[in-house]
């Protein structure tokens, strides 16, 4: 069939068009968000990023300010109109032991791009879930590493 690399073409470039949209509505979320959320009654300030690929993808990561915990990976990421989910997974080292994260997010966009209200629902380690708004605006640093203390031996 001479016409198949054609075909094959064409249909190519009519799924690229088809996810464009959904690319550049990504591509808008791009940048520092802060929040809080209500964990068992303690508001814990929270930052997400969110950096855009050139193809308008994002790859995004969570940190928990208030519990020193930063890094915290965005395994997917969606969103459909105002609709924004995303899931993590993601292993975290607390005073050096692994521990397993896992929950997701449901929430929605403002009308003007510029806040993200939702919930966290965390299954491991489980917890209730919990209420979030997010402000687009500029992240709270990470605090650098911590120096590692001197090993000593006893006498």
């Amino acid at each position: 069939m001479k016409n198949a690399p054609l075909i094959k073409l064409s249909v190519s470039m009519l799924l690229s068009l088809a996810f464009t949209p959904f690319c550049s509505a990504q591509a808008s979320l791009a940048g520092d968000w802060q929040g809080t959320v209500d964990i068992n009654g303690n508001t814990l300030h929270v930052v997400w990023h969110a950096v855009a690929a050139p193809d308008g993808t994002l790859t995004s990561t969570f940190d928990n300010v208030d519990e020193n915990l930063f890094g915290i990976k965005v395994k997917t990421l969606s969103l459909k109109g105002s609709d924004l989910t995303m899931s993590v997974d993601d292993v975290i080292s607390i005073n050096g032991q692994d521990v397993p994260i896992r929950g997701n997010f449901a929430g929605t966009v403002s009308t003007n791009g510029n806040e993200v209200n939702g919930t966290w629902t965390q299954t491991d380690p489980e917890q209730p879930p919990a209420e979030i708004h997010f402000k687009r605006g500029s992240a709270v640093p990470a605090p650098a590493p911590a120096a590692s203390p001197g090993i000593s031996k006893g006498d």
